[in-house]
């Protein structure tokens, strides 16, 4: 009998950490990103989503999960600007948003990871992000939550974007403000109205522009936008403008020029040693300046909002109604976007 005990107890002995042994099995383990950029890159997936209106739009995606692992993650959406996608996979090729599927990164989450999503607009058709594109891109993201649904937390939705994919997150947000908790948009091109903005007021924004932005005019575009989601958000206090000067790369470098920003958003809103980003100041919605002290960046904003969605699919265009009259400009505007397009290949830009 004592013996039958002696094993018994053994054997409770011994479940803990065994159970643990499992537990930490679960979780994917995600690479340093000393191991680099293109290592990172190595460890996305792609898929393309189901037909809609016209375009089946493929996608590059990092999965955080792990074997047995029934964790909830968020979905973070970034969206690339023109001339980032003449082929499949020319979206990661040409992102350092990977850097979001590294250890350090992953970890900023409270749930110990997120999938990161890169969908692309069909360039190599010189078709561009618009609105022409919004069911095709509800429908990515419907497939992501279809086929990943059970790990991913459909409250902690997250899209961004740089230039012409900053303005298809206004697009979005505002066609299914239901499905986002929050929005990123970096430079975004396009127009927002008042009443875009109270359409959406329940998603938290964070915009990231540049007063000296050559394409984009702070005075008459950023700084009024800004005044009506300050005006309009039902959460102010979650919403936040960054603004620059003079952009800077991460390393310290100056920046190609003063539009293109996203590199701040791939390195969580820090410099490569993890110091204040230069040349930019952080406010929310209430006045309040933000600092940004590593690791607090944008992940740890993403930890503190949430939205109600809770998966269902889209109908429609939501609050945009894309029919004859919004795709006959977007040919227009996509006419002038092959212009510059092309320049962007003949230059190398």
């Amino acid at each position: 009998m004592k013996k039958i005990v002696s094993f018994l107890l053994a054997v409770c002995l011994f479940l803990p950490s065994f159970s643990v042994f499992v537990s930490a099995r679960e979780r994917k383990t995600a690479l340093p990103t000393s191991a680099g950029i293109q290592a990172l890159r190595n460890e996305f997936d792609s898929d393309v989503a189901p037909k809609s209106d016209g375009y089946a739009l493929d996608y590059c995606y990092y999965s955080p999960v792990g074997e047995n692992d029934n964790t909830k993650y968020p979905l973070v959406i970034f969206l690339h600007g023109i001339g980032h996608a003449d082929y499949a996979g020319a979206q990661l090729d040409d992102s350092d948003m990977p850097y979001w599927a590294s250890a350090e990164l992953q970890s900023r989450f409270t749930e110990g990871g997120a999938f990161i999503l890169l969908p692309r607009a069909p360039e190599h058709k010189l078709v561009y992000w618009g609105t022409s594109l919004i069911p095709a891109l509800r429908s990515v993201i419907d497939d992501m939550i279809a086929k990943h649904g059970k790990n991913i937390d459909t409250s902690k939705i997250f899209i961004g974007g740089s230039s012409a994919g900053g303005e298809m997150v206004w697009n979005m947000i505002i066609a299914f403000p239901e499905y986002f908790a929050g929005a990123f948009p970096i430079a975004a091109t396009g127009t927002v109205t008042a009443a875009n903005v109270q359409t959406c007021s329940d998603v938290a924004i964070w915009m990231i522009a540049s007063k000296m932005d050559p394409v984009i005019s702070y005075v008459a575009t950023t700084q009024p936008l800004w005044n009506n989601v300050v005006k309009y958000n039902k959460h102010p206090e979650n919403c936040r403008l960054s603004s620059f000067s003079s952009v800077v790369e991460p390393a310290g470098g100056s920046a190609s020029d003063n539009h293109h920003m996203a590199k701040v958003v791939t390195y969580d809103m820090h410099m490569l040693d993890g110091s204040t980003y230069k040349n930019v100041t952080t406010e929310d919605g209430n006045g309040n300046t933000v600092s940004l002290v590593s690791p607090n960046g944008m992940i740890s904003w993403m930890n503190d909002v949430t939205s109600d969605y809770n998966g269902d699919t889209g109908n429609g265009s939501g609050n945009i109604n894309v029919n004859f009259l919004t795709n006959f400009f977007d040919a227009i505007r996509n006419f002038f976007l092959k212009i510059v397009n092309i320049f962007q290949r003949l230059f190398g830009l």
